[in-house]
């Protein structure tokens, strides 16, 4: 069984892709243009942490005076990546063996970036059915549940949730995974103290909702 955690935005989308809550890969993506140091950074990492998949789509359109023209940009921007994010989870799942659990859209977003999130998920969910062979295996989580899942309170902050994962992940088997070594060996190259570079905030995001599966099956037992 396949169990795939997604943290989705238009920015550094994470993912995590579980196998029987054995086996543990991310995919990072920075859906803009990078520094070179951070490309290095990426490179590097991935030969060290060969789980850790780690992209870069390229530089994004520019907002220009025309809406019409700003429009059409974003939606070939989300197709773009929602297709990126769609071929490399088919590189790594089977259609019948998924189950799908991604985090629903924080309404604390204000103004166009709830517009242009709610745009670009609901693109990516409709994507997401191609992945499965039922409905039934695609759950949506509010923020707060999936920081419940991992130990955390519903308010909790990404660094809060940052050390959870990197002190007790809950799920046993993660303590062998890429990210969490990336963290507890090599943690100064992505955290400064204050912050966690995108995407790897957004990796350990991702695996979220791989705990909250975890934890109903679990439960149900």
């Amino acid at each position: 069984m396949n169990i795939i955690g997604i943290d989705f935005s238009i920015l550094y989308p994470g993912i995590c892709i579980s196998k029987d809550f054995k086996e543990f890969k991310w995919i990072g993506i920075a859906n803009n243009k990078i520094t070179k140091k951070d490309t290095r950074l990426m490179e590097d990492l991935a030969l060290t942490y060969p789980n850790l998949k780690l992209h870069s789509l390229g530089e994004r359109p520019k907002k220009v005076e025309q809406y019409h023209i700003n429009e059409r940009n974003k939606l070939e921007n989300y197709i773009k990546l929602t297709d990126f994010i769609i071929t490399e989870l088919k590189k790594h799942t089977t259609l019948t063996d998924n189950i799908i659990a991604i985090e629903g859209i924080s309404f604390g977003s204000s103004g166009n970036s709830l517009v242009d999130i709610s745009q670009a998920t609901g693109i990516i969910k409709s994507k997401l059915l191609t992945l499965t062979d039922s409905i039934q295996k695609i759950f949506v989580f509010s923020p707060s549940e999936l920081k419940n899942a991992i130990g955390c309170k519903g308010n909790a902050s990404k660094i809060d949730v940052y050390n959870k994962f990197k002190d007790d992940p809950v799920i046993e088997k993660a303590k062998q995974s890429d990210l969490y070594k990336l963290l507890n060996q090599d943690e100064g190259v992505i955290f400064n103290g204050k912050n966690v570079k995108s995407p790897y905030m957004d990796m350990v995001d991702s695996y979220l909702p791989i705990v909250k599966i975890y934890n109903i099956l679990k439960n149900n037992k």
